[in-house]
Formats: C-alpha cells, structure tokens, sequence
C-alpha cells in the first residue's frame, strides 16, 4: 500500500481521521487520568480501557481501514506476510531490550507483575495497531517513508500528554518512537513489535516508575485484550464476506 519513496507529498483525506481520532485519544486518556484518576477506578477504567485502547485505539482504526476504506488488514500491519521473520525479529530485539533495561532491574514477585503485564499487552497492541499499523502507514503513503516515521514519532510521544507526562519524558518517547516506527518499518507487520517488544518496554518503565496496580485489574486488561482480538477477528470475516459478494456479483 505504501510507496516506496522516501519523500513525497500526496496527503489523503484520510489523515484527517487519523489526526482526529488522535485528539479523541489525548482527550480521553487526559480526563481518565487527570480528573476521574483511581479515585473512581470502574469510571477510570471504561474511559481509558474500553473507550481509549479499545474503541478508539484498536476498533476505529480496523472498521475504518478495512470496512470504511474496503482494504484487507494487511493496510494496517496486521498480516501473515513476513509474519516468520518478523516474530524472529521481535524476540532477537526483545532479548537486546531486556538485557538493557529490565536486566538491570529489581522486578517485583508474580502477584505484583501479573497485573503490569497484562496493561503492557492491552496497551502494546492497542499502540501498535494505531500508532504503527495506521498511523504510520498512512503518513507514509502521503508524505514518503522518512517523513512517516518522523510523524508517527512524533504523534505517539506527544499522545503521552493524556497521561499527563512532562516534556522531558515526551522528548524521550520522541527517541523510542523513531526507534520503534524504524524497527516496524524493516517488515511492516505489528508482530515485529508485538507481542514482546513494546510490552517490555512499557514494562520497563513502568517498574522503573514503581507503578502499583491491584491484582484485580488483571482481569479487566485481559478483557480489552480479548475483547481487541474479537473485533479484529469479526472486522476480518466482515471484509473476507464483503470481498467474495463483491466477486460474486463481478462475474454477473
């Protein structure tokens, strides 16, 4: 779907969705952060975990490439495409990432870590789809592969600020988004980044912060996580049903 060149300027209207559903992102991720906060963990927990992650961060993006834009998932960097090669990937830089950050570490017993796991998984997938899979793909397709990774680098350390984040942190995940969005682009499928790789770094940083979640939440980040893998699944049989009446109806 990208081009190949490395600078270009065709922008889609379809950036305009992307760039929209972003601001909805920074907002809902602002107020479960910045005014529910854990004083009301059920209302936290919708806004951030089924409205940001999974309706906005995950859903829009698949309903809107595949069912909105009628192209199949692989639009999106979730394809079987390269899929070998790019899971080998993400163990051989995962290793490279532990060894240089969570290495160095005190981890915390099970109990305490199964929770954190669980948010990095939910958050991982939800910040590869969008940020990687459309964000970046869709930069690339307007602006050329440079410009695209820069862009996408740009907007994911900047969707920080709903979590409140000062702008030292921001300028780091600046750095992490170049790395990531460079690392993406070698394969252009989420698995090079997913399911080790982005969680170990947000694993990372969040036992480096000293982040406490009760054992509870475990049950509800599984929830987006499955909940995530549904939509994507019954997106794709949509798209596989819509494609063969489309043939169907091409041969009357």
């Amino acid at each position: 779907m990208t081009s190949s060149k490395l600078f270009k300027f065709k922008p889609a209207k379809e950036l305009w969705v992307v760039l929209f559903t972003w601001v909805l992102l920074v907002f809902t991720f602002y107020l479960s952060f910045n005014v529910i906060t854990t004083k009301r963990v059920a209302a936290q927990f919708i806004t951030f975990g089924i409205i940001g992650v999974t309706l906005l961060g995950i859903l829009v993006p698949i309903v809107y490439n595949t069912l909105v834009m009628k192209r199949p998932l692989s639009g999106i960097g979730i394809k079987k495409d390269k899929l070998l090669i790019s899971l080998v990937l993400c163990v051989i830089f995962t290793a490279l990432q532990y060894y240089l950050t969570l290495r160095t570490i005190r981890m915390p017993g099970l109990y305490e870590l199964t929770p954190i796991i669980t948010m990095s998984l939910a958050v991982g997938l939800y910040e590869n789809i969008f940020y990687r899979g459309w964000v970046q793909l869709r930069m690339e397709e307007s602006f050329g592969i440079i410009p695209g990774i820069l862009l996408s680098a740009v907007i994911y350390s900047l969707y920080h600020i709903g979590y409140g984040m000062p702008t030292n942190e921001i300028a780091t995940l600046f750095i992490i988004g170049i790395v990531y969005s460079s690392i993406f682009r070698l394969t252009s499928n989420i698995f090079i980044l997913f399911p080790f790789l982005t969680p170990a770094g947000a694993l990372f940083t969040q036992i480096k912060d000293g982040l406490q979640i009760p054992f509870e939440a475990t049950y509800g980040f599984l929830d987006v996580i499955f909940l995530s893998i549904g939509c994507i699944l019954i997106v794709s049989k949509l798209y596989k049903k819509i494609s063969k009446t489309q043939l169907h109806k091409a041969h009357f």
